[in-house]
């Protein structure tokens, strides 16, 4: 019997005889599963996935966007594991179940061990220092890169690991729970008063997250250099 894994703050869905790994990205350049594909956006549901994949033989199935169904044997490049909340898209055929998101994957395997991560490219860095707290650009993000957001588990590391992942090395938080993240500020953002980025994150209290259209942000930097 596979065991079931339990992530914080996941809507897990009903399943078989399968694990369940998590919410996951698309590949940085290719579908995460590129083994075989199919749509169904009325009839989709978590066995129905289970049962094309493995019928295929194939050890890892995802669902995304209500109806899609994915399948392969390995992740691709850029695929790692996001925020539950990316996840939360009812199946077509069972809105008791939960079938990802717009770009996001729920994840099961018929291994008990998650796949291995292969992840884009990135300076290598080890800490991060605070920028400041920053303006949104003039019509358009001061952060463009990937993005995320989680109402209840939004904190500076999260949102950190999650644009390290994604293969960038500036990142910021913003309104209390959303991630912005990207390789250079928009030069339509400026500095803030430190005031502006006064609320608390909505994973740690402790911890400040931005303000309305004000972002704390971050760097990755090598600190042995």
């Amino acid at each position: 019997m596979y065991r079931l894994l339990t992530i914080v703050g996941a809507v897990l869905p009903a399943v078989l005889a399968q694990t369940f790994y998590g919410c996951y990205t698309e590949g940085s350049s290719s579908r995460a599963l590129t083994g075989a594909q199919t749509v169904n956006y009325t009839s989709m549901t978590v066995e129905v996935c289970e049962t094309y994949c493995t019928g295929l033989t194939f050890s890892i199935w995802g669902l995304e966007y209500g109806g899609e169904c994915y399948c392969g044997n390995e992740l691709s490049t850029g695929s790692f594991q996001s925020f539950s909340t990316d996840c939360t898209m009812s199946c077509g055929g069972n809105a008791t179940e939960t079938c990802g998101g717009p770009n996001r994957l729920s994840l099961y395997g018929s291994s008990t061990e998650a796949p291995a991560v292969t992840l884009d490219p990135h300076a290598a860095v080890n800490a991060t220092e605070f920028l400041g707290c920053y303006t949104e650009g003039v019509g358009v993000r001061a952060l463009s890169g990937a993005q995320a957001y989680s109402a209840t588990g939004m904190t500076v590391e999260a949102c950190g690991n999650y644009c390290l992942e994604a293969g960038y090395t500036i990142f910021g938080t913003e309104y209390s729970a959303e991630c912005y993240c990207g390789n250079s500020i928009d030069t339509t953002s400026t500095l803030a008063a430190s005031t502006d980025c006064s609320m608390a994150c909505s994973g740690n209290s402790t911890e400040l997250c931005g303000g309305p259209d004000r972002l704390s942000v971050y760097q990755w930097y090598d600190s042995s250099a």
